[in-house]
This record gives C-alpha cells, sequence and structure tokens, in this order.
C-alpha cells in the first residue's frame, strides 16, 4: 500500500511538473477603451437592428440589401438583396430575418447562420409577424394567432381564441410557449393542441425561460417565477418600479432592470446578490457580453457592468445610435447616421501598437535613437521591425519576442527621412503602425549656422 502511494504522489508530481503555464488572458474591458468607426456604408438603415452575420456585424439597408461587415477583412459586402421593396421594418428573432411587403402580400423569411432564404411565400395573408424560428412562423391572421411550418406548408395552426397583449414566444423541440399579459399558451408539436394556462400575476414583461420556469416582470411591480412542470408560482420578489424589460440569465443569476434604471442580481430563489444604479436613462435594453453587460444611456455613457467581480467600467461615447448596439467577440457595435451614410461604430479595447522615438524632436547622424514600443491588449505578440530610407532601401530590420514593451536602439548613419514599421502578430490579433522621422547632418547644421553670421 505504501509503494502505491509513493508511485501516486510521484506522478502527481510528474504530472505537475509537465503542466504547461495557463497563458494570460486579455480582459473583455480593458480601458483606456476607444470609440472608432470601422465601416462607413452609403444609405440608410431599414429599420433599427444590427444582428451577427457571417462571422461579421450584419445589417439591412432601404434599398433592401443585407450586409455584413467582416471584422478581419475590414470590408463590407452585400450577402443578399431582395426582390421587392421594404415597406415594414424587417422582423429578427434569433438567426433569422422575416420580410414582408404589404401591397404584394410578399413574406421572405432568410436564414442568418446559412445564408440562404428560408422560406418565401405569396399572398398568404400575414399580418403582424409575432415570432420565428428554425421550423415556423408564429404571426397573427386577423385577430387570431397562426402557427406555419415551413415542412408542411398546408398545415396552418390557429388558435380560437383571439389574441391580446402579446409578448413574446419561447421555443423548444417539443412545444411553443406564447406569452401574453393574462394566459400563457402552450402549443404541443406532436399532436398540434393548444393549452392554456392563467397568470398567477398579470404579465408586463416579455418572459424568460429556462426550460423549467419562465421569469416576468408584473404589472404589479413584481419579478415573478412560475413553474412550468407544476403550473404554480414559485416566488414573487418586489421592485421599486415596473418591470417592462425582458429579464434574463447572465452570470448564474437572473437580471431584471425596473422602469427605475436599476440593474438587479437576483439569484433563483428570488434574493437579490448585487445592485446598480445606472444614474441615467437606458436608451437601449442591457446587451450582454461574454463577461460583462453593456448598459448605452442617455447621457452618452456606455457602462460595462462586470457582475463576477461586481465592478463598472464608465466610457463615454459620441454620437446618437440609430441602431440597437450588438455584442460581437469581445467589442461594442452600433451604428451612427451621418447624412447620406452610415456609419458602423466599434467601442472596446485598444488593440495596437505605440511607438515612441527619443529624442522626440531632433535626431542626428551617429546619435543613437532609441524606440520605445509599447503593444495594447496584444497576447503573447511577436514583433517583427523595419527601418527603411526615403527610397524605400531596408537599413535594419529585426524580429523579436517580447511582452507588452520592448526596447530598440539605432544609430542613423545618413541623414534623411526614415520609416520604421511595427508588425505585431498576437495570439488574439494582428496590429501593425508606421512612423516617418528625420535625421539631420549636424555638420550642415553648424556649416549653415557660422554661414549666417
Amino acid at each position: 500500500m505504501k509503494h502505491k502511494v509513493l508511485l501516486l504522489i510521484s506522478g502527481l508530481f510528474f504530472f505537475c511538473g509537465c503542466r504547461g503555464s495557463r497563458p494570460a488572458l486579455i480582459p473583455e474591458i480593458s480601458p483606456p477603451l476607444i470609440q472608432e468607426e470601422v465601416c462607413t456604408w452609403s444609405g440608410h438603415l431599414a429599420g433599427d437592428i444590427l444582428f451577427p452575420c457571417a462571422g461579421g456585424v450584419g445589417w439591412v439597408d432601404a434599398a433592401g440589401k443585407i450586409v455584413t461587415w467582416d471584422a478581419e477583412k475590414k470590408t463590407a459586402a452585400v450577402v443578399f438583396e431582395l426582390s421587392f421593396p421594404i415597406t415594414v421594418p424587417p422582423f429578427r428573432q434569433g438567426d433569422f430575418l422575416v420580410f414582408k411587403d404589404q401591397a404584394s402580400d410578399h413574406l421572405l423569411v432568410y436564414d442568418l447562420a446559412e445564408l440562404k432564404v428560408k422560406f418565401e411565400s405569396r399572398n398568404m395573408g400575414v399580418g403582424k409577424i409575432l415570432a420565428v424560428d428554425r421550423d415556423c412562423l408564429v404571426y397573427l391572421d386577423g385577430e387570431h394567432l397562426a402557427i406555419h411550418f415551413w415542412e408542411n406548408p398546408a398545415g396552418i395552426f390557429r388558435m380560437t381564441e383571439r389574441i391580446e397583449n402579446f409578448f413574446n414566444c419561447y421555443f423548444s423541440p417539443e412545444y411553443i410557449l406564447i406569452f401574453t399579459r393574462d394566459r400563457l399558451f402552450t402549443f404541443i408539436k406532436k399532436n398540434g393542441e393548444f393549452q392554456q394556462t392563467p397568470l398567477p400575476v398579470p404579465a408586463a414583461s416579455a418572459l424568460f425561460c429556462d426550460g423549467e420556469n419562465i421569469y416576468y416582470g408584473s404589472s404589479q411591480r413584481q419579478l415573478v417565477k412560475f413553474s412550468l412542470t407544476q403550473k404554480r408560482l414559485v416566488w414573487k420578489m418586489r421592485l421599486g418600479r415596473i418591470l417592462e424589460r425582458q429579464p434574463f440569465a447572465f452570470a448564474g443569476c437572473i437580471v431584471a432592470n425596473p422602469a427605475d434604471n436599476n440593474v438587479l442580481q437576483v439569484n433563483r430563489r428570488g434574493s437579490v446578490r448585487w445592485w446598480l444604479a445606472l444614474q441615467s436613462t437606458m436608451r437601449f435594453d442591457l446587451v450582454p457580453m461574454n463577461d460583462n453587460l453593456a448598459a448605452v444611456l442617455l447621457n452618452h455613457e456606455i457602462k460595462f457592468i462586470d457582475l463576477f467581480h461586481k465592478k463598472v467600467t464608465v466610457f463615454k461615447s459620441r454620437g446618437n445610435p440609430v441602431s440597437n448596439p450588438l455584442a460581437l467577440g469581445h467589442d461594442l457595435y452600433f451604428m451612427l447616421q451621418e447624412g447620406k451614410n452610415c456609419k458602423l461604430q466599434r467601442v472596446g479595447n485598444h488593440y495596437g501598437i505605440e511607438v515612441e522615438l527619443d529624442p522626440a524632436k531632433v535626431r542626428w547622424t551617429g546619435q543613437s535613437i532609441r524606440f520605445f514600443i509599447q503593444s495594447r491588449n496584444l497576447l503573447k505578440p511577436t514583433f517583427n521591425l523595419l527601418i527603411s530610407d526615403r527610397e524605400g532601401r531596408t537599413v535594419m530590420s529585426k524580429s523579436a519576442e517580447a511582452a507588452e514593451r520592448m526596447q530598440l536602439v539605432w544609430i542613423p548613419p545618413q541623414p534623411g527621412k526614415y520609416l520604421i514599421k511595427v508588425t505585431a502578430m498576437g495570439l488574439n490579433r494582428k496590429a501593425d503602425v508606421e512612423v516617418s522621422f528625420q535625421v539631420l547632418d549636424p555638420q550642415k547644421i553648424i556649416s549653415g549656422f557660422y554661414l549666417h553670421f
């Protein structure tokens, strides 16, 4: 037994000794933050939605084009163009866009994940679009709710009851939840039946469903948890103001944003774990990122809320967004309208390289120049440095692996204009920068000085 224990311990030490060090990670929000214009597109938005598309940021312009901006290539391109005019703002839910032309009764559903038309129809008599999912469309047919499945064109399921005060739908493989002010309807996909359950407290917001329970804001200033399996109220938590924005799950808790502009982090038992006063009015709903919540406020502040570490980073933005904000990667995007152009903005970390020269102003031949190179939020960067003269000839090159900061010393042999180009390849991003500088000949300056006097 003793030998087995020793063998286990030695194996543990061997494992620990061989384990590689974990790479440092760049925080999602790491001040100082920047706002930069990443794309200019001629035209106006159709509606106010941005969405993930083809690995980048997508939008629909008023000319009926679905456009996507590629974050790596820094270019925008049209991925699809409608054959009919946009008379109604497009409806988006998940990976699907729904377009409808009232005059021609033309309906088209576009799949953003597969970049293709999912469904197209004419003369369906579709009223207001309520919800869309991978296999069906939920809409109003007159005053009654209808569900149309793509794979069963002839089978349209209609509710006999009039639908009033609709909030939202939740889709599962077996059923669809249809949430209204007073009732929760359940459509069973297997048999095509509608069931209904009265709500314990009238709703004031859309629901969030975790699969077993639903959470919603009530008309009596409460956050409500209702069990789907037991069909009963689990708890209701009193709020300072009414909750009209949809609650959602984040950081292992339920997040609620009532009309008093507070952000509440609530556990599954109905207790507040933490709260934050935003001190301004919300312009849009809270935007969940990977590690933070982004709150875009009317006072032009964007507050990045880290619920894990209970800290807030504040950034003062420029311009008035004409689109909802979109979180993609580790950045926040929104659109500005300037004249006839849409301008896509990125707010997030500064990723790049900064180069400082010493001496900063006057540099002479035969005198050393120090280049201080600082990377910003690049993970384990590898640097390539190149100094060239006015004719483009390389006079010095160097490659190095460094941490965030490195130093280079060079003595210019000749006067003239030079260019230093630094490229850094990080594990997370690539960055490059160019800086031009002048080197003077002290002999010419001195001779000119004596000639002048």
